[in-house]
Protein backbone atom coordinates (compact mmCIF):
# COMPACT_ATOMS: atom_id res chain seq x y z
CA UNK A 1 0.00 0.00 0.00
CA UNK A 2 3.24 2.77 0.76
CA UNK A 3 4.37 1.76 -2.45
CA UNK A 4 1.00 2.24 -4.56
CA UNK A 5 1.25 5.79 -2.72
CA UNK A 6 4.68 6.75 -3.41
CA UNK A 7 4.27 5.59 -7.01
CA UNK A 8 1.72 8.11 -7.41
CA UNK A 9 3.33 10.80 -5.16
CA UNK A 10 6.58 10.18 -7.33
CA UNK A 11 5.49 9.48 -10.70
CA UNK A 12 2.37 11.83 -11.24
CA UNK A 13 4.10 15.10 -12.39
CA UNK A 14 6.22 13.61 -14.99
CA UNK A 15 2.86 11.54 -15.98
CA UNK A 16 0.94 14.78 -16.75
CA UNK A 17 3.03 15.94 -19.56
CA UNK A 18 2.11 12.54 -21.43
CA UNK A 19 -1.80 11.57 -22.67
CA UNK A 20 -3.92 10.37 -19.80
CA UNK A 21 -5.48 7.26 -22.48
CA UNK A 22 -3.15 4.20 -21.87
CA UNK A 23 -1.09 5.72 -19.16
CA UNK A 24 0.21 2.85 -17.14
CA UNK A 25 0.24 5.07 -14.06
CA UNK A 26 -3.09 6.19 -15.01
CA UNK A 27 -4.57 2.75 -15.38
CA UNK A 28 -2.98 1.57 -11.92
CA UNK A 29 -4.99 4.52 -10.36
CA UNK A 30 -8.13 3.38 -11.82
CA UNK A 31 -7.34 -0.53 -11.72
CA UNK A 32 -4.66 -1.99 -9.75
CA UNK A 33 -4.28 0.47 -6.55
CA UNK A 34 -7.95 0.05 -5.77
CA UNK A 35 -7.79 -3.58 -6.82
CA UNK A 36 -5.04 -3.58 -4.07
CA UNK A 37 -7.30 -1.77 -1.06
CA UNK A 38 -9.86 -4.08 -1.94
CA UNK A 39 -8.09 -6.51 -1.07
CA UNK A 40 -7.20 -5.67 2.20
CA UNK A 41 -10.28 -4.71 2.89
CA UNK A 42 -11.69 -8.02 2.17
CA UNK A 43 -15.51 -6.96 2.41
CA UNK A 44 -18.04 -6.75 -0.78
CA UNK A 45 -20.15 -4.10 0.89
CA UNK A 46 -17.52 -2.12 -0.55
CA UNK A 47 -16.26 -0.66 -3.91
CA UNK A 48 -12.97 1.19 -3.97
CA UNK A 49 -12.71 3.31 -7.23
CA UNK A 50 -9.79 5.27 -8.57
CA UNK A 51 -9.53 8.43 -10.68
CA UNK A 52 -6.41 10.09 -12.59
CA UNK A 53 -9.23 11.94 -14.29
CA UNK A 54 -11.73 11.63 -17.29
CA UNK A 55 -10.31 13.17 -20.66
CA UNK A 56 -7.43 14.88 -18.83
CA UNK A 57 -5.61 14.76 -15.92
CA UNK A 58 -6.87 15.58 -12.39
CA UNK A 59 -5.38 18.24 -10.26
CA UNK A 60 -5.77 15.74 -7.66
CA UNK A 61 -6.10 12.08 -8.18
CA UNK A 62 -8.11 10.16 -5.67
CA UNK A 63 -8.68 6.94 -4.45
CA UNK A 64 -12.17 6.53 -3.07
CA UNK A 65 -13.71 3.73 -0.61
CA UNK A 66 -17.43 3.72 -1.11
CA UNK A 67 -20.21 1.92 1.13
CA UNK A 68 -22.37 0.07 -1.30
CA UNK A 69 -25.33 1.10 1.21
CA UNK A 70 -24.67 4.89 1.25
CA UNK A 71 -23.85 5.59 -2.24
CA UNK A 72 -21.49 3.42 -5.62
CA UNK A 73 -20.63 6.77 -7.31
CA UNK A 74 -17.94 9.17 -6.13
CA UNK A 75 -20.07 11.88 -7.26
CA UNK A 76 -22.70 11.72 -4.17
CA UNK A 77 -22.98 10.63 -0.88
CA UNK A 78 -20.06 10.36 1.51
CA UNK A 79 -16.76 8.47 1.99
CA UNK A 80 -13.34 8.13 2.78
CA UNK A 81 -10.70 8.79 0.08
CA UNK A 82 -7.22 9.53 -0.24
CA UNK A 83 -7.19 12.35 -2.03
CA UNK A 84 -2.86 13.29 -3.71
CA UNK A 85 -1.92 17.08 -3.65
CA UNK A 86 -1.39 18.55 -6.88
CA UNK A 87 1.81 19.25 -6.07
CA UNK A 88 2.78 15.44 -5.17
CA UNK A 89 3.83 16.73 -1.81
CA UNK A 90 1.26 14.42 0.11
CA UNK A 91 -1.87 12.88 0.29
CA UNK A 92 -4.64 13.18 2.78
CA UNK A 93 -7.18 10.07 3.67
CA UNK A 94 -10.33 12.13 4.16
CA UNK A 95 -13.57 11.53 5.30
CA UNK A 96 -15.11 13.72 2.51
CA UNK A 97 -18.41 14.23 0.57
CA UNK A 98 -18.99 13.97 -3.45
CA UNK A 99 -19.28 17.44 -4.58
CA UNK A 100 -21.18 16.54 -8.01
CA UNK A 101 -24.20 16.14 -6.82
CA UNK A 102 -24.31 18.98 -3.93
CA UNK A 103 -22.65 21.59 -7.05
CA UNK A 104 -25.81 20.59 -9.61
CA UNK A 105 -28.68 21.05 -6.75
CA UNK A 106 -26.90 24.42 -4.89
CA UNK A 107 -24.86 25.91 -7.29
CA UNK A 108 -23.21 29.24 -5.76
CA UNK A 109 -23.67 27.87 -2.67
CA UNK A 110 -22.47 24.47 -2.62
CA UNK A 111 -18.92 25.08 -0.88
CA UNK A 112 -21.66 26.22 2.48
CA UNK A 113 -23.36 23.36 1.74
CA UNK A 114 -20.67 20.99 2.16
CA UNK A 115 -18.70 22.61 5.19
CA UNK A 116 -22.15 22.90 7.22
CA UNK A 117 -22.64 18.86 6.31
CA UNK A 118 -19.11 18.51 7.23
CA UNK A 119 -20.00 20.09 10.58
CA UNK A 120 -22.67 18.06 10.98
CA UNK A 121 -21.46 14.70 10.54
CA UNK A 122 -18.38 15.44 12.78
CA UNK A 123 -21.04 16.33 15.77
CA UNK A 124 -22.22 12.27 14.89
CA UNK A 125 -18.48 11.20 15.85
CA UNK A 126 -16.05 10.49 18.12
CA UNK A 127 -13.04 11.93 15.87
CA UNK A 128 -9.49 11.17 17.55
CA UNK A 129 -7.24 13.75 18.30
CA UNK A 130 -5.26 12.75 15.58
CA UNK A 131 -7.53 14.07 13.13
CA UNK A 132 -8.19 17.02 11.45
CA UNK A 133 -10.95 19.10 10.71
CA UNK A 134 -9.33 21.68 8.05
CA UNK A 135 -7.55 20.43 5.02
CA UNK A 136 -5.14 21.96 2.42
CA UNK A 137 -4.46 20.91 -1.09
CA UNK A 138 -3.01 23.85 -2.75
CA UNK A 139 -4.96 24.27 -5.50
CA UNK A 140 -6.91 26.74 -7.29
CA UNK A 141 -9.07 24.68 -9.08
CA UNK A 142 -12.50 25.16 -8.01
CA UNK A 143 -13.30 21.52 -7.49
CA UNK A 144 -10.14 20.42 -5.55
CA UNK A 145 -11.69 23.73 -3.55
CA UNK A 146 -14.62 21.69 -2.69
CA UNK A 147 -12.96 18.99 -1.61
CA UNK A 148 -11.52 20.99 0.48
CA UNK A 149 -14.94 22.22 2.06
CA UNK A 150 -16.83 18.79 2.20
CA UNK A 151 -13.69 17.15 4.17
CA UNK A 152 -15.35 15.99 7.77
CA UNK A 153 -11.62 14.90 9.32
CA UNK A 154 -8.70 13.36 7.49
CA UNK A 155 -4.93 12.22 7.99
CA UNK A 156 -2.05 13.76 6.36
CA UNK A 157 0.90 11.49 5.05
CA UNK A 158 4.10 13.46 3.79
CA UNK A 159 5.73 12.38 0.60
CA UNK A 160 8.61 12.22 2.63
CA UNK A 161 7.81 10.65 5.35
CA UNK A 162 4.96 7.89 4.68
CA UNK A 163 4.28 5.78 7.20
CA UNK A 164 4.78 2.07 7.56
CA UNK A 165 2.02 -0.29 5.87
CA UNK A 166 0.70 -1.82 8.94
CA UNK A 167 0.04 2.12 9.90
CA UNK A 168 -1.52 2.65 6.52
CA UNK A 169 -4.06 0.10 7.00
CA UNK A 170 -4.84 0.71 10.44
CA UNK A 171 -5.57 4.11 9.80
CA UNK A 172 -7.29 2.33 6.75
CA UNK A 173 -9.42 0.46 8.99
CA UNK A 174 -10.28 3.27 11.77
CA UNK A 175 -12.22 5.22 8.58
CA UNK A 176 -13.78 2.55 7.65
CA UNK A 177 -15.16 1.86 11.77
CA UNK A 178 -15.81 5.68 11.23
CA UNK A 179 -18.09 5.25 8.21
CA UNK A 180 -19.82 2.70 9.38
CA UNK A 181 -20.77 4.79 12.64
CA UNK A 182 -21.73 7.44 10.58
CA UNK A 183 -23.88 5.13 8.41
CA UNK A 184 -25.55 3.98 11.38
CA UNK A 185 -25.72 7.25 12.76
CA UNK A 186 -27.39 9.44 9.57
CA UNK A 187 -30.61 6.64 10.00
CA UNK A 188 -33.72 7.55 12.17
CA UNK A 189 -35.30 4.42 13.81
CA UNK A 190 -37.62 6.87 16.05
CA UNK A 191 -40.68 4.41 14.87
CA UNK A 192 -38.44 1.02 17.00
CA UNK A 193 -37.81 1.14 20.62
CA UNK A 194 -34.84 -1.68 21.32
CA UNK A 195 -32.24 -1.51 23.97
CA UNK A 196 -29.35 -3.93 21.76
CA UNK A 197 -27.14 -2.13 20.73
CA UNK A 198 -26.73 -4.85 18.02
CA UNK A 199 -30.08 -4.66 17.23
CA UNK A 200 -30.07 -1.25 16.68
CA UNK A 201 -27.26 -1.23 13.96
CA UNK A 202 -29.10 -3.94 12.34
CA UNK A 203 -32.44 -1.55 12.04
CA UNK A 204 -30.47 1.35 11.11
CA UNK A 205 -28.46 -1.19 8.55
CA UNK A 206 -32.00 -2.12 6.77
CA UNK A 207 -33.08 1.04 6.24
CA UNK A 208 -29.90 2.13 4.56
CA UNK A 209 -30.24 -0.29 2.63
CA UNK A 210 -33.73 0.19 1.19
CA UNK A 211 -32.91 4.37 0.97
CA UNK A 212 -30.19 3.74 -1.20
CA UNK A 213 -31.48 5.71 -4.14
CA UNK A 214 -29.09 3.37 -7.19
CA UNK A 215 -30.58 0.42 -4.79
CA UNK A 216 -34.21 1.32 -5.45
CA UNK A 217 -34.23 1.79 -8.97
CA UNK A 218 -32.69 -1.46 -9.65
CA UNK A 219 -35.40 -2.99 -7.50
CA UNK A 220 -37.96 -1.51 -9.16
CA UNK A 221 -36.88 -1.87 -12.45
CA UNK A 222 -36.35 -5.56 -12.25
CA UNK A 223 -39.71 -6.21 -10.13
CA UNK A 224 -42.47 -3.26 -11.67
CA UNK A 225 -44.78 -1.21 -9.93
CA UNK A 226 -47.31 -2.84 -8.97
CA UNK A 227 -47.73 -3.37 -5.34
CA UNK A 228 -46.67 -7.13 -3.92
CA UNK A 229 -48.73 -7.35 -0.75
CA UNK A 230 -52.25 -5.56 -2.01
CA UNK A 231 -51.88 -4.98 -5.80
CA UNK A 232 -52.12 -1.20 -6.02
CA UNK A 233 -50.51 0.48 -8.70
CA UNK A 234 -49.99 4.16 -8.42
CA UNK A 235 -50.40 4.81 -12.02
CA UNK A 236 -54.27 3.03 -11.82
CA UNK A 237 -55.46 5.37 -9.89
CA UNK A 238 -53.19 8.78 -10.54
CA UNK A 239 -52.34 8.80 -14.05
CA UNK A 240 -49.58 9.74 -15.52
CA UNK A 241 -48.32 11.43 -12.10
CA UNK A 242 -48.21 7.67 -10.70
CA UNK A 243 -46.05 6.25 -13.64
CA UNK A 244 -43.10 4.52 -12.15
CA UNK A 245 -44.18 5.34 -8.49
CA UNK A 246 -43.71 2.43 -6.00
CA UNK A 247 -41.46 1.85 -2.54
CA UNK A 248 -38.87 -0.36 -2.53
CA UNK A 249 -38.62 -2.65 0.66
CA UNK A 250 -35.71 -4.48 1.95
CA UNK A 251 -37.37 -8.08 3.06
CA UNK A 252 -33.89 -9.88 4.61
CA UNK A 253 -34.79 -10.23 8.00
CA UNK A 254 -33.15 -8.09 10.11
CA UNK A 255 -31.54 -11.02 12.42
CA UNK A 256 -29.75 -12.15 9.29
CA UNK A 257 -28.14 -8.93 8.51
CA UNK A 258 -24.33 -9.48 9.17
CA UNK A 259 -23.25 -5.81 9.36
CA UNK A 260 -19.69 -6.24 7.77
CA UNK A 261 -20.50 -8.19 4.94
CA UNK A 262 -24.25 -8.09 3.52
CA UNK A 263 -25.21 -9.17 0.13
CA UNK A 264 -27.77 -8.53 -1.93
CA UNK A 265 -30.41 -10.02 -4.06
CA UNK A 266 -31.83 -7.89 -5.55
CA UNK A 267 -34.73 -10.48 -6.88
CA UNK A 268 -35.41 -12.49 -3.45
CA UNK A 269 -34.57 -10.13 -0.79
CA UNK A 270 -36.36 -6.77 -1.87
CA UNK A 271 -40.41 -6.41 -2.29
CA UNK A 272 -41.99 -3.61 -3.82
CA UNK A 273 -44.66 -2.31 -1.77
CA UNK A 274 -47.20 0.88 -2.29
CA UNK A 275 -46.52 3.79 0.47
CA UNK A 276 -49.44 2.16 2.77
CA UNK A 277 -48.33 -1.46 2.67
CA UNK A 278 -44.68 0.05 3.18
CA UNK A 279 -45.52 1.58 6.74
CA UNK A 280 -47.60 -1.13 8.04
CA UNK A 281 -45.05 -3.87 7.26
CA UNK A 282 -42.20 -2.10 9.69
CA UNK A 283 -45.20 -2.36 12.56
CA UNK A 284 -44.98 -6.06 11.83
CA UNK A 285 -42.55 -8.09 14.70
CA UNK A 286 -41.07 -9.34 11.25
CA UNK A 287 -41.02 -6.53 8.73
CA UNK A 288 -39.82 -9.47 6.67
CA UNK A 289 -42.95 -10.91 6.70
CA UNK A 290 -44.82 -10.64 3.42
CA UNK A 291 -47.48 -13.50 3.87
CA UNK A 292 -48.52 -12.48 7.16
CA UNK A 293 -49.18 -8.53 5.64
CA UNK A 294 -51.44 -10.12 2.85
CA UNK A 295 -52.81 -12.20 5.10
CA UNK A 296 -54.02 -9.47 6.97
CA UNK A 297 -55.01 -7.57 4.09
CA UNK A 298 -57.45 -10.48 3.30
CA UNK A 299 -58.13 -10.75 6.64
CA UNK A 300 -59.69 -6.65 6.63
CA UNK A 301 -61.80 -7.45 2.72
Amino acid sequence: MRTFLNDVLEGYSEAKNKPLKGNSLANKIRGEFPNEIQRLINDNRYKVVGSPGKGNWADCPWIAILDMFVTDTAQSGYYPVFLFMPNMKGVFLSLNQGVTEVKENYKRETGNVLRIRAENFRAKLDISIHDEIEMSLGSSSEKVRLYECGNIFCRYYSASNLPHPQKLFADIEYFISQYQQLTFNDTSIADFETTNAIERKKLRLHYRIERNTSISLKVKKLKGYKCEACGFKFSDKYGDIGSEFIEAHHLQPISLLDIGNTRLNLKTDFAVLCSNCHRMIHKLDDPSDIELLRSLLKDCC
